[in-house]
């Protein structure tokens, strides 16, 4: 991430030294456009502020909010638990006081269009870097913009970020923690102007989010049209938060290169709900890109990878669940999976519509786990129209020995295809702390060629021992299985 340096435009520089603004408050949030740049000086005392961004910036132009980071990489800290709101802020967040206390109470940071703009205004060109966000969450209290005390959503569903709409948005560099999403982003089928478009979240740490006892908050949980996740590491969520690392139903998704640890599922890409129309019309709603990550997770909190839809039980041109789910391809390379506990499924692809190419993957299930209980596939609750299941093309793979499709008494429908391709192995290929390979082990130059389909996706980065990413080169004749290169 370059440094957090003024833009084209205006420079409002945040922090305690002389001549700067010394609150989040008074930055002019509502009036940000092309080239201007929030850079938020690191002090120890966490600035208490939430704001919202509906600048329309240019592809030469950004608007960029980061961090001024400490004398030992310190990311400022934006605090939603006791923040303020600029006053200016009151009836730009909404038309209504309803839909204003909404945008609200939901997020420390909301990207949408002020009140006042037009009906199919958008921000654009928006860049949030270098920065600590936390606490937005019903536990905390903030003060709204017209000046009272209100808590966050009580009904669990909000987020540090939330990106209500918006082209060309970049979260990158961040520290995001303590709230009910991570990072949620929405569209709908209104128009071009409602879908959130051209998303990248690049090398945040992104963990202890979500809701206890409840399945429908996430690490991040997205919806939009292309959206890049890399280098990112997803620490666990908040304890007992039954949500995942990555929920998303978007178009045109890709997920690179990132340390993903615990979530009842790891990955969990599913139908676009919100807005089908326009996700069913764009052929990238069925091609789903995931390589180059590290996955580490309880086997017994959820299979691993779930990939089609999860809304179920419709009938054949129902508008919702079935009909709408991916029905296209996972194209699943280069991956490494360190999976605990006493059972796991790896994959779960909910119908016969569903494919997943798998190639050049490790699943390396713990000891723990007793030969027979390594499951490459769960079923699906689906309607009784589809056959759940998945279809799941193994090439070549390294498995831990035992590993089965499917347990002694739960036969999955569907098919696997290819299990003679994938070598197994009594003991881990990899060292567990670094999930490097082992010298003379069998993942060592064992790489293929990968699937046509994918030839545009290259496993060219992998993460250190401080999960930032750095260039992977092919050390021996042919690529090695899994995240890492020897």
């Amino acid at each position: 991430m370059t440094q957090c340096v003024a833009g084209s435009g205006n420079d409002y520089q945040v922090g305690p030294d002389a001549g700067q603004l010394a609150s989040l408050d008074d930055v002019p949030w509502e009036s940000l456009a092309a080239g201007d740049t929030v850079r938020i000086q690191y002090r120890a005392t966490p600035y208490k502020g939430k704001f919202l961004i509906a600048a329309q910036g240019t592809e030469a132009a950004p608007v960029r909010i980061c961090g001024i980071k400490g004398p030992n990489g310190e990311r400022p800290i934006i605090d939603g638990n006791g923040a303020t709101t600029r006053r200016a802020l009151a009836g730009l967040y909404a038309s209504t006081a309803q839909y204003s206390d909404i945008h609200q109470y939901r997020s420390i940071i909301v990207i949408k269009p002020l009140a006042t703009q037009a009906y199919e205004a958008y921000p654009r060109h928006i860049q949030i870097d270098g920065l600590d966000i936390r606490s937005a969450h019903p536990d905390y209290q903030f003060t709204d913009a017209s000046g009272n005390t209100k808590r966050y959503v009580t009904d669990g569903f909000g987020a540090c970020i939330w990106i209500d709409r918006g082209h060309n948005i970049t979260i990158a560099d961040n520290e995001i923690s303590d709230c009910t999403n991570g990072v949620f982003s929405k569209s709908t089928d209104d128009g071009d102007f409602a879908v959130t478009k051209f998303i990248r979240l690049a090398g945040n740490y992104i963990h202890g989010n979500g809701f206890a006892n409840d399945v429908h908050e996430h690490n991040t949980y997205m919806q939009s049209v292309n959206i890049l996740y890399e280098y990112n590491w997803y620490g666990p969520l908040r304890n007992g938060a039954l949500g995942n690392a990555i929920k998303d139903r978007s178009v045109g998704t890709i997920v690179r290169f990132n340390r993903i640890e615990e979530g009842a599922h790891a990955i969990d890409l599913v139908e676009s709900e919100d807005f089908p129309v326009t996700a069913t019309s764009n052929p990238d709603y069925r091609a789903a890109f995931v390589y180059g990550n590290e996955i580490v997770k309880d086997g017994d909190t959820g299979s691993v990878i779930h990939y089609g839809g999860d809304h179920y039980d419709s009938s054949p041109g129902a508008s919702w669940g079935e009909p709408i789910f991916r029905k296209g391809t996972l194209y699943f390379f280069n991956n490494t999976l360190y999976v605990t506990g006493s059972s796991t499924q790896l994959f779960q692809i909910s119908t016969t519509e569903e494919t997943a190419e798998v190639w050049n993957n490790i699943f390396y299930c713990a000891s723990g786990i007793a030969s027979g209980y390594c499951r490459m596939r769960a079923t699906s609750e689906v309607g009784s129209a589809w056959t759940p299941g998945g279809i799941v093309n193994l090439w070549k793979n390294w498995a831990s020995s035992g590993w089965t499709d499917s347990d002694p008494y739960h036969t999955v429908p569907g098919q696997l295809n290819g299990s003679a391709n994938v070598i197994s192995g009594a003991s881990a290929p990899i060292d567990l702390a670094t999930l490097i390979p082992l010298a003379g082990s069998d993942v060592v130059d064992a790489g293929v060629a990968g699937h046509a389909a994918a030839s545009a996706y290259v496993v060219d980065a992998q993460l250190d021992a401080n999960f930032a990413p750095t260039t992977r080169a092919v050390n021996g004749g042919s690529i090695d299985i899994g995240a890492v290169e020897r």
